[in-house]
């Protein structure tokens, strides 16, 4: 669920961490150079957005749009690290001359373009306009978490700048990585404009994830899981202490006969140990295969939505190392109780089956 969680805050935020200037205003260059050097930083890229631009040419006649352009390499990166709209750069290569500019071309508007691949006309709030082409149709797009309607993203370069000289500079900076969003804050206030620091809104998916863990909701699932992790553990336990007990008088007399043939105490203890740890092993990893199986089989019909706090597709992904994790721990913890036991009511078992032997 945790990983679902950051997933979703993840998409939401549309990378690792979002610089977004408000309405009017640009992300100053040095602003954007200096915070894709921080460490941490995997991919960056700077993104300029108009959601007041108008598409010609569709079945309506003209369709309002939101418009991203962004370095297609560096945003087709973006797209594949977040899981959202991942397409091939090569897609929006520029043409020869006065070729239309190839656009992605969110699947809602997909749906509004006319038959027969004519180029559209695209006019910005700018004032610039350009002729474009559907290149591929994406699900969604980075820099518009919630344009599930529709969204265009051209290539930045220079067909693009040609075309609109009127746009202005980016007013978004994304990042992919592990980036210390104090850190991140401080070079926001170091590098703005003298009294602007609080026009640039800072957003990172790790706190946004902290956000969705704190509703009720959340917090209650994530008790009654760990509560039944918790449950199935101790059930586990009782098990393995009952099979010992009821083995205990057979496993007395084995080591009392080896006793008497000179085997040591400490031997003792090791010879039961080897003997119960692979019966730990098997039956733990079996387990863990069925947990894995039951997840592949089932996951995709699992909806976390509810329980994530926020919309997350659908299915389950299995996590073979934490199943693992925890099948092996619950093997040591065998271990050690078989360990224990013997060490603990061993030696009075033994006594007790010698002097049987003795009477007999």
């Amino acid at each position: 669920m945790d990983s679902a969680r950051i997933r979703a805050a993840r998409l939401a935020v549309g990378g690792d961490v979002r610089i977004a200037a408000s309405p009017g205003h640009t992300v100053p260059e040095a602003m954007s150079e200096a915070a894709a050097a921080l460490p941490g930083v995997r991919t960056a890229v700077e993104v300029w957005t108009d959601d007041n631009a108008f598409l010609f040419g569709t079945v309506q006649g003209s369709t309002q749009v939101a418009v991203v352009v962004a370095d297609p390499v560096r945003y087709a990166e973006l797209a594949r690290r977040t899981g959202r709209g991942g397409f091939d750069p090569a897609l929006l290569a520029p043409g020869a001359g006065d070729a239309p500019v190839p656009a992605l071309f969110s699947s809602g508007l997909a749906r509004l373009a006319r038959p027969g691949g004519e180029p559209f006309r695209l006019h910005l709030d700018s004032g610039g306009e350009l002729r474009i082409r559907n290149a591929a149709v994406v699900d969604g797009t980075p820099a518009r978490p919630d344009g599930g309607g529709a969204v265009i993203v051209l290539p930045a370069g220079p067909a693009t700048a040609a075309a609109l000289p009127r746009r202005p500079g980016p007013d978004r900076w994304f990042a992919a990585g592990a980036v210390d969003e104090d850190r991140l804050r401080e070079l926001v206030r170091a590098t703005a404009p003298a009294g602007q620091a609080s026009r640039f809104r800072v957003e990172t998916a790790a706190a946004a994830a902290a956000g969705l863990g704190e509703n009720p909701l959340q917090r209650s699932a994530g008790r009654l899981f760990w509560g039944s992790l918790a449950g199935a553990l101790g059930f586990a336990l009782l098990a393995v202490l009952l099979t010992l007990v009821r083995a205990a008088p057979e496993r007395a007399a084995v080591l009392a006969r080896l006793r008497t043939m000179g085997l040591r105490p400490r031997q003792g203890l090791r010879l039961i140990v080897v003997e119960a740890l692979p019966q730990a092993v098997g039956a733990t990893v079996g387990g863990a295969a069925v947990a894995l199986a039951a997840v592949a089989l089932l996951g995709p019909y699992v909806d976390l939505t509810t329980m994530v706090g926020a919309p997350v597709p659908p299915g389950l992904r299995p996590a073979v190392r934490p199943v693992l994790v925890q099948a092996l721990g619950l093997s040591a913890l065998v271990a050690l109780a078989v360990f224990v036991e013997t060490a603990v009511s061993g030696r009075r078992h033994i006594t007790t089956e010698l002097r049987a032997g003795d009477q007999r």
